[in-house]
């Protein structure tokens, strides 16, 4: 019975996923919004359409692919199997656990590897994205595996433990794991940049002159000190478009991508980085966060209910509660509830950024933030009529017809 539900779920999601994405494809030959008809031109357009068409394609097929893998190894008992042979290589329940879960997710990787090299050096090279050399794709992606490795494998390892301490009163593992989670979310968003992003990318001092000297005058006439201002080399891997804020409190640390300089002229870098002091200045992502660290609570409630339960991973195969496999289950059954969650919190999000492009637009005018989005939109071939249901589901951000309706709604 639980085996059948649990099957039942992963089909469903992936169904449910499927009609919106359908629905969002069908939706692209609608008429352009006429407040953005202008951002492209006939040929551009029809570039988004032959985009939007080829990653449509390839996301279905490659959620097509992981869904029947996961789907078959859960049919055909093959978790059983993998508990009994990382049993045998290992005696300690936490190794076990790590073993179990790094084959599962050395086999995910495997499978997906070749979807992604398709789509950075098929689609992306095709529609003049990719900058990303075989090297440089190869090593990203064994660093994200060594990463996954280290910092999952330490995080489960910790859960793990506090399972193992609080087995008998399970309210205090589902606390202490609730607390953990939220932990390691707020320490990772403090180092991404630090840390994380330099893995993978190297940033250099933007150099002196009037773009710094503007970006500083910019923070301070907020109350913010900009402690660094680097430059990325995101052109390394792609032509595509952005910048970031990174830290808490009063000082923060800027990062322009190199192809956002080399695109926009300085009054549009300024009204993209006032768009982030808006977000910092309405403290949205303190807010964001604590929604998050609201939602692992739930998270780990779930993790808790399905290690009541023997019965759960019995149906599968396996001898009886397994920490990795409860894992992987949370991680299913999860799906429905994100879905559900996405409702509210994207909308929380896209609320907040109406709110940032009005305080950019206040802050580094109209003219220069309108222009920004639409350079933003051609370069990145964005989608500038997405299906309503689409948007609610998936879009963190407002389309771009929206959020130039609101700028001059508002200035």
């Amino acid at each position: 019975m639980w085996s059948a539900l649990v099957i039942a779920v992963v089909a469903v999601m992936y169904v449910i996923d499927l009609a919106i994405t359908l629905v969002n494809y069908q939706h692209r030959r609608q008429p352009i919004p006429e407040n953005a008809r202008h951002i492209y031109d006939q040929e551009q357009y029809a570039k988004w359409l032959r985009y939007s068409m080829e990653t449509m394609r390839h996301g279905v097929i490659v959620k097509t692919v992981m869904t029947a893998l996961l789907l078959a190894l859960l049919a055909l008992g093959v978790f059983g199997l993998l508990e009994s042979w990382t049993n045998q290589w290992f005696s300690h329940p936490i190794l076990q656990t790590l073993a179990f879960l790094g084959v599962f997710a050395l086999i995910s990787l495997l499978v997906s590897l070749p979807f992604d090299y398709y789509s950075t050096f098929v689609i992306e090279e095709r529609y003049g994205f990719n900058k990303s050399t075989h090297k440089t794709f190869f090593l990203d992606s064994l660093k994200g595996l060594l990463l996954t490795f280290a910092l999952g494998g330490a995080i489960v390892a910790l859960l793990h433990a506090l399972y193992l301490a609080f087995v008998e009163r399970l309210w205090l593992f589902i606390l202490s794991a609730w607390a953990l989670l939220a932990l390691v979310m707020v320490v990772l968003f403090i180092l991404n940049t630090k840390v994380f992003v330099k893995l993978f990318n190297k940033l250099t001092p933007l150099e002196d002159g009037p773009l710094k000297e503007q970006i500083e005058a910019l923070a301070r006439q907020v109350g913010f000190n900009v402690k660094a201002i680097s430059v990325m080399d995101a052109s390394k891997r792609s032509t595509k478009l952005n910048a970031f804020f990174s830290g808490l409190g009063k000082t923060r640390e800027v990062v322009l991508f190199d192809t956002l300089l080399e695109k926009l002229d300085h009054s549009q870098v300024l009204s993209v980085l006032a768009h982030e002091l808006g977000h910092a200045v309405h403290k949205d992502v303190p807010r964001l966060l604590g929604v998050q660290i609201a939602v692992f609570g739930l998270y780990a409630a779930i993790i808790g209910a399905i290690l009541q339960s023997a019965e759960l991973a019995q149906g599968f195969g396996l001898s009886g509660v397994h920490f990795g496999f409860s894992i992987l289950l949370f991680s299913i059954l999860a799906g429905p509830l994100d879905l559900l969650l996405s409702l509210p919190v994207n909308w929380i999000s896209r609320k907040a950024e109406f709110a940032a492009d009005a305080f950019a637009a206040r802050l580094a005018g109209k003219e220069p933030t309108k222009s920004a989005f639409r350079v933003l939109a051609q370069e990145n071939l964005a989608n500038l009529n997405p299906h309503p249901l689409y948007v609610w589901i998936h879009h963190t951000h407002p389309p771009i017809p929206e959020r130039l309706r609101a700028i001059d709604d508002a200035v």
